[in-house]
């Protein structure tokens, strides 16, 4: 069989044990993105015995290594987010008497909260998903209805907003 007739027969099969591992979405995205790799390759595919089994692999290969990249970018998301209220909490307590520096922290997140408060009606229900929340992306995709590439997007709409906002970095 060839690949285009392997695509044509399994592609079903391929995306429903994606989606397995994954939303619907990145499931789709992940198969095609595999098959995609493999015409690029398919003239030096000949020592593959099995092309099936191994493109049935490499699509669960691909699902788990999006697994791992979306948990890397939630956890430096939270260790940045750390980082800055740590980096905050430094520079107020430094040289600041225990009463001043509880007002400029209190001022603080009154700021932060007018910030959020401001957003787009979207772009701040999906940032408090994410940040109050804990949701991760897809989570919130799934629970909004919405891709998790727009997801993405309002997520970075909102942290730019926040930073100008707020003349962070």
């Amino acid at each position: 069989m060839n690949f285009p007739e392997i695509y044509k027969t399994y592609h079903a099969q391929l995306t429903l044990m994606a989606s397995s591992y994954l939303p619907v979405e990145d499931a789709e995205d992940v198969v095609q993105e595999v098959m995609a790799n493999l015409w690029e390759k398919r003239d030096t595919m000949d020592f593959v015995d099995n092309k099936v089994a191994y493109i049935f692999s490499a699509v669960k290969n691909k699902c788990l290594d999006h697994i791992k990249h979306e948990r890397y970018k939630q956890e430096y998301c939270r260790r940045t987010l750390q980082q800055m209220k740590s980096a905050l909490k430094m520079e107020m307590q430094s040289g600041k008497s225990s009463a001043s520096w509880e007002a400029e922290y209190n001022e603080t997140l009154t700021r932060i909260d007018t910030a959020v408060a401001r957003l787009p009606r979207r772009c701040r229900e999906i940032f408090l998903l994410s940040r109050e929340d804990g949701l991760h992306y897809w989570e919130i995709s799934e629970r909004l209805g919405i891709s998790k590439n727009t997801v993405e997007c309002q997520m970075t709409i909102a942290l730019k907003k926040l930073h100008a906002s707020l003349k962070v970095g």
